[in-house]
Formats: C-alpha cells, structure tokens, sequence
C-alpha cells in the first residue's frame, strides 16, 4: 500500500485532483451546464433494468455525481477513484450506504508503468507497447452497475503525460498504450449494465483566433441504448494550455 501510494503521488495523480479543484474554483460559472449535463444523465440512467447497487468510477470530489439522487434510488454506491480527498471522506462519512474504495481503475496499469521506467532504456523500448497484464478492478465486490464519470481519457493521459516528461519517447509512440487502457476499461465496465460520460474530443483557440482539435478517444465506445453530447468550456483563462481557450467535447452513453 506504501508502494502504490508513493507512485501515484509521484506520478502526479494526486496534485492533478487537487488541480481539478483548483480549475473548478475559477470555471465555475462556466463548468456549470457540463457537470448538470453529467449529473442529468446519470439521474435518468438504469430505468429499464433492475439495479440495486452501483459503483461511481472516477467519483473524485463528487462535482459531477448526483450523490443525493443515486442514494434515493440504490441500496448501496460505492464510490470508487485512485484517492478520495479528505473532504469527501468527512462529508460521505456518516452516510452508511456508500463506501469508499480507492482502486487503479486502470487495471494495473500504473504499477506496471511506474516499474518500467525503473528499468534500463534498453528494455522501455521492448516492453512499453505491448506488454501491459491489465486486469479487472474491484473483484472483491459485485455491483449491478457501472457509472464511469469523465474518467476514460483520464485513465491514460496521466499516465502518458508522465512518460513523456521522463522519457525520450514521442506522442505517436503511446498510441498503442493509451488503446490498450481505453479499450480495457470500456471491455471491463460494459459487461454489465452502465453509464459512461467521457471527453472525445480537445479544441484548443489560441490568442490569434487559431483553432486545434485533438482526438482524446482511442477506441471505440460501445452500443448503447441513449446518447448525449454536449460542449465543456475546460479552461476559458488560458491556464491548461498557456494563452488559449480549451472546450472539450463530451459524450454521454448508457448501454443495459
């Protein structure tokens, strides 16, 4: 538990909650229709299957759950990330039905990164594509349903971001990694009822008006029985991409 947490501390996932918050405190206003979008589409989910419990993945600091909503409908929510902050711990505290669980809900995937980079440059280039053995979180508990929350893109980008900052490699090179991540999780969640709510897509307007778009999704979501999609305006203060505007798009599915 010690090791796991000084990766994760290290490889910046617990600042990048932290400065979830922080960019929160600034958007509000304009993050405001994304997390009701969210929280919308969570509410109406599981109405034509029988759900008496339901794992929130990627729950963080609960902006984008409707914690009150799930907790009048389902007997028990386990709400389910790499760390719970302290406030959440305190405010979920006396609520009996929901447990916290902190779980690499990237299927291991981040022990394994943390220990290849600990190896000689001459075995990274060998084992960084291909070689990843992810399997399912959460075994230790069976609920009927799973909500991934603005969690999919994440799962990998962390994790390549911190690559890239430590090693010589090139964005094209992860591409295989960051579709084994996506590809995992979406394989994994689907197999039971669900919901998911992930950003697909990254639009970057510089000072001069110039636009970039950049493909967050590597992988194909799966069918699903109701769709959404909507604008987020991420960053309108030029701080996630210095001097520019960042929106993301989002896609909201629901499959039974």
């Amino acid at each position: 538990m010690r090791k796991r947490r000084q990766s994760i501390r290290r490889m910046g996932f617990i600042k990048d909650q932290e400065g979830i918050m922080n960019r929160y405190i600034r958007e509000s206003s304009h993050w405001k229709a994304h997390l009701e979008s969210t929280r919308n589409f969570i509410s109406a989910s599981f109405r034509q299957t029988e759900v008496e419990s339901v794992a929130v993945l990627g729950s963080g600091w609960l902006l984008d759950v409707p914690l009150e909503h799930l907790l009048s409908r389902f007997k028990h929510i386990y709400l389910v990330d790499i760390h719970h902050p302290v406030q959440i711990r305190k405010r979920t505290a006396s609520l009996s039905r929901v447990e916290l669980i902190e779980e690499d809900l990237s299927g291991g995937a981040i022990e394994q990164v943390w220990g290849f980079l600990k190896k000689p440059a001459s075995e990274q280039e060998v084992l960084l594509p291909g070689h990843l053995a992810l399997s399912p979180p959460l075994s230790h508990i069976r609920p009927d349903a799973m909500i991934s929350v603005n969690l999919l893109n994440q799962l990998d980008i962390m994790l390549c971001d911190h690559i890239l900052k430590r090693k010589h490699f090139q964005q094209g090179e992860l591409t295989p990694l960051r579709t084994a991540i996506q590809a995992f999780h979406l394989d994994w969640i689907s197999r039971k009822p669900g919901c998911l709510i992930t950003d697909t897509l990254e639009e970057v307007v510089d000072k001069n008006g110039v636009k970039k778009s950049n493909a967050l999704l590597y992988t194909k979501l799966p069918e699903g029985i109701r769709h959404d999609s909507w604008w987020w305006d991420f960053d309108t203060q030029g701080t996630y991409h210095p001097g520019s505007r960042t929106r993301m798009e989002v896609q909201a599915i629901e499959w039974g």
